[in-house]
């Protein structure tokens, strides 16, 4: 039985030093396998960080260059504006994968660029505030200086009651100042270097025919601003069917490509037309100042002016509203006694009608 103990410890003994030797051995493999896998790692780390740094000071850069020139000079994320988001959809290719890579850092720019300007508008608080005045009702086009060359009319879409405002503003302005020659460009009409007639309303008109039926009457000249060509590039790069076809005039890269067009179009009929007014009739996402990639804040501030509507309240997720909740409390008209407020703020004028105006 002794010598049974003695063998069979011996054995053990034989068997814990073999596997220590075998784990010993495979330890010293792994220890290789890992020390190469570790500096492999490392080295991609190592360039992962690098072009991370990178990154941020290109950012960094574009970001300063941006905020010198205006607050806003690209499209915000989802987040802060409904209808601007990342894409998620994959890529089918190198060239749509590059198209999103440069849609979603422009969204990525844009959110420090507003969230800038919301701390901006927070800084002034008080400044702000005691300049922000209000009126229960006023005489809209009185409030429009007489130097304005470029009047945008921002609305908050699908609401008749808009439409009426700016029906409105049209006829009075024309009676203020009879010897001044009014163009209206807008969004709502496609854009083909010609004014807009009656013949054409199904092939140009995207929305509202009555109220261009009536300016026809008028015989207000109306030029379209919207020309799907002009995007059409980064549609196809961005915009494949699983992305779907939202993204067809809302993401940051096709909005900015727009308005790009938009502020080109503007220009040249002002070349053309250097006597005229014109009235700029669009989404207040296009008009306001302090918005992405605005058309409004493209163009001299002594010569233009910017009027933004909403029905029952303005919307909470303009920087000023993120700024100042709570102060627009109902109907009424706010514009400044101190102006140099206007493009921080994003308007000249906010008119906001009644609840029960569309009714």
């Amino acid at each position: 039985m002794r010598n049974y103990l003695a063998s069979l410890l011996f054995f053990n003994k034989g068997l814990w030093l073999g596997m220590a030797f075998c784990i010993g051995f495979f330890n010293v493999l792994h220890a290789q396998e890992w020390a190469q896998m570790s500096k492999v790692l490392l080295r991609k780390g190592e360039s992962m960080a690098k072009n991370e740094i990178k990154a941020q000071k290109e950012l960094a850069r574009t970001y300063a260059a941006a905020d010198a020139v205006a607050p806003f000079m690209h499209f915000s994320s989802q987040d802060i504006v409904p209808w601007s988001f990342r894409i998620q959809a994959k890529a089918d290719n190198a060239f749509e994968q590059a198209a999103v890579l440069r849609n979603n850092r422009l969204e990525f720019a844009s959110r420090l660029l507003v969230e800038h300007t919301v701390r901006r508008l927070r800084a002034q608080h008080k400044e702000i505030r005691e300049s922000l005045q209000y009126a229960r009702s006023a005489d809209l086009v009185s409030l429009i200086p007489s130097s304005a060359k470029f009047i945008f009319l921002g609305e908050t879409h699908h609401q008749p009651a808009i439409e009426k405002q700016i029906l409105y503003i049209l006829a009075r302005y024309h009676k203020r100042y009879p010897e001044k020659k009014i163009i209206l460009l807008t969004e709502f009409v496609l854009d083909t270097n010609v004014s807009l007639l009656p013949k054409e309303m199904d092939a140009r008109v995207t929305s509202k025919r009555d109220f261009f039926n009536l300016l026809m009457k008028w015989r207000i000249p109306v030029f379209g601003l919207e020309e799907p060509l002009a995007y059409s590039q980064a549609a196809q790069e961005l915009f494949t069917e699983k992305a779907g076809t939202a993204f067809l005039s809302s993401t940051a890269l096709a909005v900015r490509t727009r308005n790009q067009h938009w502020v080109k179009q503007i220009k040249a009929m002002h070349e053309a037309y250097p006597d005229m007014v014109f009235f700029i009739y669009a989404g207040l996402g296009h008009t306001e100042y302090n918005f992405p990639s605005s058309v409004a804040a493209a163009f001299p501030e002594k010569e233009t002016f910017a009027m933004d509507f909403f029905v029952g309240r303005r919307l909470r997720f303009t920087p000023f509203d993120r700024a100042f909740s709570g102060v627009f409390s109902g109907p009424g008209v706010w514009y400044w006694k101190d102006t140099k407020y206007a493009r921080l703020a994003g308007f000249d004028v906010s008119v906001i009608l009644p609840a029960g105006a569309n009714r």
